[in-house]
C-alpha cells in the first residue's frame, strides 16, 4: 500500500492496541433521547444526513481547481506547474481529483475535520495527497516547542507528522485547531429521524396494524391468557378483519400517526438537519413550498452562502501547504472555478457572454475557449462602446460635441 510506504521510514513509531478505533468511536457517540445511538461513523445511514453530505460533497468535488500566477502583466494560467497536476487531475494513485475532494468534504461534514498527508517529491513539490482517517487523526500543540503536530494511526502504528505535511480542512472551530463535528449538533434530530424510520418500517411489517390489547370480561390465569393469545393469532393471522367472540373486546394502545404528527415531525427533523448544513430543502426534494422563482433565487444564495465559504476554506489551506515559499512570493496560487455554478441555463449563459463581450471584458476567442470551441480569426480583439466617456473628460467632451454642431460662420467664438 502507498500509505504504508509513506510512513515506514519514520523512526519512533510504536504499535498501539487494536481497540483504539473502538474507544474513539465510543467517545464519539452516545444514545439519544429516542434510544438510538448516533455517532460520526453511522450517521450516513440516516437518509437526510446522507443527502445533505452527498449534495455538498458533490457540488464541491465537481468544481475544477486551477493553478494561476500573478504577474506584472496580469494573471496567467499555470497548468504545467508541479502542484497543478496533484490538485487538478491525480491527487494519489488510487483516486481522481473528484473522488479525493468528495472524500475530504465527506470527512469534514461528518467528523468536522478532513486530513490528507502531503507526500513531497525530490523537487520539493507535492506528488501525492493521501487521505488520513479522521477518527484516528488528531492535531495538538507541543507544550515544549509550541509547534503544531498531527498524530495519526496507519495499520496499527502511531506516527507523528509536521504541520506542513498535513492538509487539514476543518469546519466550525472554537480554537482554530480542531473542527467541531456537525453530527454532535444534530445528534438528537438524527436519532429521532432514525427512530421514526424504524417505527414506520415495523408498522408496514405488521401490515399497518397497530398494537392493541384484548379485554376479557372475566379474570384469567396465565395459561388461559396464553391460549387466548394463540387462538387470536391463529384465527386472525394474515387477515385484515379480526373476528372477536366470547365477549372479547379489542382496544388499540398505539398512538395514531396523525395524532403523533408523524409526517410533520419527520419534515421538522429534515429541516433542522438541512439548516445545520445550510442546504436548501429543494435540493433534498422537499418541494412543498417551492416555486420556480424562489428555487432560482435559493440556488444563487446556495452558491454564495453555502459553497463559497467551503471553497475559500479549501483554497486557503491548499495555497498555504502546497506551494513553497518562493512559489507563494512569486504569485502562485490555486482557485476553484465556479463559473459553471453561476451561469445557470443556456439562455442566462448566452446573456452573460454577450454582456462580457460588449463591455470589453472578454473577447470572442476567450469566450470560445470557455465553451470549448476553437479560436477564430480576428477573435482576439476587444470591443468597446463609443457611448461611454471618462468623467474627467465629460465637460471637454460635451464642449467638443457642442462646437461641432455649430455651422461654420455662425460660430461667434471662432478663432
Amino acid at each position: 500500500m502507498l500509505i504504508d510506504r509513506m510512513f515506514e521510514k519514520r523512526s519512533g513509531s510504536t504499535d498501539i492496541d487494536g481497540f483504539s478505533d473502538l474507544f474513539i468511536n465510543l467517545f464519539g457517540g452516545r444514545k439519544t433521547a429516542s434510544g438510538e445511538t448516533v455517532n460520526e461513523s453511522n450517521s450516513l445511514v440516516q437518509p437526510d444526513v446522507f443527502a445533505c453530505v452527498n449534495v455538498l460533497s458533490d457540488d464541491i468535488a465537481k468544481l475544477p481547481i486551477h493553478t494561476f500566477k500573478k504577474t506584472e502583466n496580469g494573471i496567467e494560467r499555470k497548468p504545467d506547474h508541479p502542484t497543478a497536476y496533484a490538485v487538478y487531475a491525480r491527487p494519489n494513485p488510487y483516486m481522481t481529483a473528484f473522488i479525493w475532494k468528495k472524500l475530504m468534504m465527506t470527512h469534514v461534514l461528518t467528523w468536522g475535520n478532513g486530513y490528507s498527508y502531503i507526500q513531497f517529491g525530490e523537487n520539493g513539490y507535492p506528488k501525492a495527497l493521501s487521505p488520513l482517517r479522521p477518527e484516528t487523526t488528531n492535531a495538538y500543540i507541543s507544550p515544549n516547542t509550541g509547534m503544531l503536530w498531527y498524530q495519526t494511526v496507519v495499520n496499527g502504528k502511531a506516527v507523528e507528522l509536521y504541520d506542513h505535511e498535513v492538509l487539514h480542512f476543518k469546519g466550525l472551530s472554537t480554537d482554530g485547531i480542531h473542527g467541531k463535528s456537525p453530527i454532535g449538533v444534530v445528534r438528537e434530530h438524527i436519532g429521532a429521524q432514525s427512530a421514526a424510520t424504524k417505527y414506520n418500517a415495523k408498522l408496514y411489517k405488521n401490515e399497518a396494524t397497530p398494537r392493541g390489547i384484548l379485554k376479557v370480561p372475566a379474570f384469567l390465569d396465565e395459561k388461559p391468557k396464553e391460549n387466548v393469545r394463540k387462538e387470536w393469532k391463529r384465527v386472525n393471522q394474515g387477515e385484515n378483519i379480526a373476528i372477536i367472540d366470547n365477549g372479547l373486546e379489542y382496544q388499540s394502545i398505539s398512538m395514531p400517526l396523525q395524532e403523533a404528527q408523524f409526517v410533520e415531525s419527520m419534515k421538522f427533523n429534515k429541516a433542522q438537519i438541512s439548516m445545520i448544513y445550510k442546504v436548501p430543502l429543494h435540493k433534498l426534494n422537499e418541494l412543498d413550498k417551492a416555486t420556480f422563482s424562489n428555487i432560482e433565487h435559493q440556488s444563487i444564495e446556495y452558491v454564495r452562502n453555502t459553497l463559497q465559504p467551503w471553497i475559500v476554506n479549501f483554497e486557503q489551506e491548499l495555497n498555504v501547504k502546497l506551494f513553497m515559499d518562493h512559489s507563494q512570493k512569486s504569485g502562485h496560487y490555486v482557485k476553484f472555478n465556479i463559473d459553471s455554478e453561476l451561469r445557470g441555463d443556456s439562455q442566462s449563459q448566452a446573456e452573460y457572454f454577450k454582456t462580457m463581450h460588449e463591455t470589453g471584458v472578454l473577447n470572442k476567442n476567450e469566450i470560445r475557449e470557455l465553451i470549448e470551441r476553437n479560436p477564430i480569426q480576428h477573435g482576439d480583439k476587444y470591443l468597446a462602446s463609443l457611448n461611454y466617456v471618462f468623467l474627467d473628460f465629460m465637460e471637454d467632451y460635451q464642449r467638443l460635441k457642442a462646437g461641432g454642431a455649430v455651422k461654420g460662420g455662425d460660430n461667434k467664438n471662432e478663432g
